[in-house]
């Protein structure tokens, strides 16, 4: 055994460029399987921040449901959240910008927490009312307050888009912002 050390410790210090070069290899191929493993692990992380912001905390979306099949989801053990909102209608901001309206009953809302928070004024609690962003309002060119009429001209598309979008003209109460 100690004339493997004693061969290896003479090979090293006879071989110094070669033994700089493994031992730089070495210590660069850890920091980046480390890097790779940590990257992985962050990119995952904000894939499902992203999914909960954009689509709510979530796993399935069922469309078009009637009152009994409805009741039958809620009433399913195997499932820990039921929620129910109505898809209103779109309304094209700019070329690439969308705004989609939903009316979520009851408290469906609290799936979507990036979408739940309000600056001022508070969320809609009742019939025709709505809470837009600041950022909304402006494109929309709206210069009132809360309180005030709100009137958008939305598209409401039938799923798949089998048909033409129907224009749908809504006047709403502003509730927040």
């Amino acid at each position: 055994m100690k004339s493997y050390r004693t061969l290896a410790l003479k090979e090293l210090l006879s071989q110094k460029v070669t033994s700089i070069l493994i031992l730089i290899a070495v210590m660069l191929s850890t920091m980046m399987t480390t890097i790779v493993g940590q990257s992985i692990g962050v990119l995952s992380a904000m894939r499902e921040q992203q999914a909960i912001a954009i689509g709510g905390n979530r796993y399935a979306t069922f469309l078009q449901m009637n009152a009994d099949q409805l009741h039958a989801l809620e009433q399913d053990e195997r499932l820990s959240y039921v929620g129910k909102s109505i898809y209103m209608g779109s309304l094209e901001l700019s070329p690439s910008l969308t705004l989609g309206l939903t009316e979520y009953l009851d408290d469906t809302a609290a799936i979507y927490p990036s979408s739940t928070s309000i600056e001022e004024g508070h969320l809609p609690e009742a019939p025709m009312e709505i809470a837009l962003s600041e950022d909304i309002l402006k494109y929309l060119g709206f210069e009132g307050g809360i309180g005030d009429r709100i009137t958008l001209s939305l598209q409401k598309n039938l799923r798949h888009n089998i048909a033409t979008a129907i224009p749908i003209q809504q006047n709403l109460f502003l509730q927040g912002y």
